[in-house]
């Protein structure tokens, strides 16, 4: 099959600085960069999603100074606030709790950069994924020790900067045995101001371990984002992932998680809202590779006006992994004629003793809801505020304070105000 070629502009940039993946690792991947050039809707895993956006050059950036953040420093005052400016490392806080140590990717050593650089591209449906380890110099590296039990949240700000429009991070999180940890990635920008940035997490949770992972996408309608988490998951472990974009001109997030060892378990849970012409697509490939191991997924898409939400979620059961529990559900609301959902859930089962399901529904909302809520004398915006509100809730309730969920109800509330009152 013949190949779209790397856009001339970001050529230019595979030599710009100089990397922070190791030698031979860096050596491959830039090979495949040049070969693959980017995905293309002939790729299987980005038929929906169309990267036209990246084959031009992006604007120079018009702000002249950094925004501000999520606001989440008011939320969680007692949180530790980590913050990427253009792709660029700018806050890293000195003091931290016990058995947390923060490493910036440019000042590990061999064997750090090489475990945060281990996932290999494969096919051209890595070529992200190889554009990131060809050209990625700032991230950070993240050891929880075992048996640490880290209250505060570790937050990951990623802003736009005045100077920059694309941006490669890597980040590596390593969580001990019998350790617990929450970290929040969010990102922001100014609207109308288009930025990229290609990033990839890597995390190995060990033993008996904890890591809940939220991942918050907000303001910033010209943003694009793409992105791609590696879980491994040994005995016992326990991974929990809430996924919430609100915000972007396209935001692909793709996750992919390993069981290895039994016991283990994770939880997928994630809300998209397009509206405008805003794509916000979400794979996730889960393999359960060990027997006794549980899931739960839930996806779930709000789409209005000219929106266009993805979900694609496959489930794969090894041969060997007996006696596992995998559920999986993408429920999803059209709003709009012009708005469009696209729901691939998948199970793919070797093992002959397992209990699993999946399934997916789109809809619109429920008239005779509508009806009752207007009976009671509310405006038919409000009702209909009142009942999208309500169906995003069911996974805005999963976050992990009273406090982020009070937030994150306000953000959408706001929201769908502004979009009633246009």
């Amino acid at each position: 099959m013949s190949r779209a070629p790397l856009p001339e502009w970001l050529v230019s940039t595979l030599d710009q600085q100089e990397p922070a993946a190791p030698g031979e690792i860096h050596t491959t991947a830039r090979v495949q960069v040049v070969e693959w050039g980017l995905p293309t809707l002939r790729d299987e895993e980005w038929r929906w999603t169309n990267l036209r956006a990246l084959t031009r050059p992006l604007p120079k950036p018009q702000q002249t100074a950094t925004p501000e953040g999520s606001g989440l420093n008011a939320i969680l005052p007692q949180a530790i606030f980590i913050r990427f400016a253009g792709g660029k490392l700018v806050e890293c806080p000195g003091e931290l709790p016990d058995g947390l140590r923060l490493t910036p990717l440019r000042e590990a050593d061999l064997d750090q950069r090489a475990a945060a650089f281990a996932p290999k591209a494969v096919t051209p449906n890595d070529a992200l994924l190889a554009l990131n380890t060809a050209t990625a110099a700032e991230g950070l590296i993240i050891d929880i020790a075992a048996n640490a039990d880290i209250k505060p949240p570790i937050v990951l700000e990623f802003l736009d900067a005045p100077s920059e429009t694309a941006a490669q991070t890597r980040v590596l999180v390593r969580c001990g045995p019998h350790s617990r940890a929450t970290l929040i990635e969010t990102a922001t920008g100014a609207d109308g101001v288009t930025s990229w940035r290609n990033s990839v997490l890597v995390a190995a949770l060990a033993a008996n371990s904890q890591l809940t992972h939220l991942s918050l996408g907000l303001d910033g309608d010209a943003r694009l984002l793409t992105d791609r988490s590696f879980v491994t998951l040994a005995r016992d472990a326990r991974y929990r992932s809430i996924n919430i974009q609100l915000g972007g001109q396209l935001v692909r997030r793709e996750i992919d998680v390993n069981i290895t060892d039994t016991g283990a378990h994770c939880d997928l849970f994630g809300l998209m809202m397009p509206r405008a012409k805003q794509v916000l697509d979400t794979h996730t490939r889960l393999t359960h590779g060990a027997a006794h191991t549980t899931s739960d997924e839930r996806y779930q898409v709000i789409a209005d006006e000219s929106g266009r939400g993805i979900f694609k979620g496959r489930i794969l059961v090894a041969q060997d992994a007996q006696k596992i529990e995998a559920y999986q559900s993408s429920r999803n609301l059209l709003l709009s004629d012009s708005a469009e959902i696209d729901t691939k859930p998948e199970l793919e089962i070797y093992a002959d003793d397992v209990k699993c399901s999946h399934g997916a529904t789109i809809g619109r909302l429920d008239d005779e809801a509508l009806y009752y809520l207007q009976s009671r004398g509310i405006s038919t915006a409000n009702a209909r505020k009142l009942l999208i509100a309500g169906f995003a809730q069911e996974i805005v309730d999963l976050l992990v304070t009273p406090e982020l969920v009070e937030w994150m109800g306000g953000i959408i509330s706001r929201r769908l105000e502004r979009q009633n009152a246009q």
